[in-house]
Order: C-alpha cells, then structure tokens, then sequence
C-alpha cells in the first residue's frame, strides 16, 4: 500500500511538472468546433442554476464559462487541479469559483462531505489519473442520488491514444471502453446511461 501511495505522488508530481511547462499551450484560442464539442459536453448534465458542479482536472477553466453560460450560479462550482500554474489562471479568469489544488483520488480527505455535487466532469484527462476506477469511486462518493459522472474529450478516443503512444508515463492509460465502464458502474453502484465513442469526439455519463 506504501510502495503505492508513493507511486501516486511520483505521478501527481510528473503531471504538476508537465503542466507547468505547458501552460502557454492552454493560453491559445479554442478553435469554435472544439468549443461547440465542449458545449456539448457541459449540457449532457442537464445543468441548472443550482447545481452543485465539480470539474476534476480543470485547468485554466475551459470547461467554467460553459457551465455559467448554462445559468450555473459561480459559487456553485469547484475546480481541483494539480498545477498551480493552471489554477492561477483560473482563479484570475474566474474569482467567484472555488478552486483546490488536489489530486482527486484525495477527494475524501480533502472535498471530505459526501452527497453534494450533482455532477462531476473529467474532461481531457481521464487518460492521465493514476488509477481510473478509483478515480470513479471516489467521486462517485461525492455525488447526489441522481446525480452524474461525465468522462469526455473533445478530441475523442484516437487522441488520447496519441497522446499515450507519445508519452504512457503522462497519459498511462486510453479512454475506457463501453464494456470496461459497465463493469466498473456496476461495481460501484453507477449506471452507465450515456455512450458515444465517435472519431473525434467521446462523452461517457454514468448516474449515482
């Protein structure tokens, strides 16, 4: 359990340190087809004024001024990040939401209460988690009864793909396949009500 926990940190460090040195990369404008995917993506929650929205991985906040677009109240959303580089920008783009740089498979320990979000979104980053059934588990434990886990990348499967190819000790694992996710939502008491795997794009939605 030890030689685990501290292969953990040993990934949560590399991404830190990959993502800082990237940051530039997320400062460009996002092409409109990618943000007519991202779109997309925050509306598969059905999202309304009060939900409760946390966005694992959120970067500078890309996926942020859709949810509020939505009519998502800014106090109402939470950004865990690892880089401290990327929630600098966020923080400075969005002020009223709640940041936490944290690694999410801490989510018990530091989000701590179970029961209070209504959605959890893993946009473009799925494929980087240490470990991606405890990832679920974990938050699947924050979530509402009703409420939802979306998995996505508006770049789709064949990328994250690339992605891992060019560097497996960043992106160690591809975007999970439709039987790969019905095992683990009926392991954890999840139900698997959403699939699209298309070239360019993938959205997965399970519900508590």
């Amino acid at each position: 359990m030890a030689a685990s926990g501290e292969k953990k940190e040993v990934h949560a460090d590399a991404q830190r340190e990959y993502f800082r040195t990237r940051v530039g990369v997320f400062l460009q404008p996002i092409p409109d087809e990618i943000l007519a995917r991202t779109q997309k993506i925050a509306e598969s929650a059905g999202l309304s004024e009060s939900s409760q929205v946390l966005d694992v991985g959120t970067g500078t906040g890309a996926l942020i001024t859709h949810f509020l677009l939505l009519g998502v109240n800014d106090e109402n959303i939470t950004g865990v990040d690892l880089s401290d580089e990327m929630l600098k920008i966020a923080r400075e783009r969005y002020p009223k939401v709640k940041f936490l740089k944290a690694d999410i498979l801490d989510a018990d320990t530091v989000i701590g209460k179970p029961d209070q979000f209504d959605a959890v979104f893993f946009n473009a980053c799925f494929g980087n988690l240490f470990d991606q059934k405890m990832a679920l588990q974990k938050t699947g434990a924050l979530l509402r009864s009703g409420g939802c886990i979306i998995i996505s990348h508006p770049l789709g499967k064949r990328f994250v793909k690339a992605l891992h190819d060019s560097d497996p000790a960043i992106v160690p694992f591809f975007l999970p396949e439709k039987e790969q996710l019905e095992a683990w939502a009926n392991e954890l008491k999840l139900e698997l009500s959403e699939f699209i795997d298309e070239e360019d794009f993938y959205l997965a939605r399970l519900v508590k």
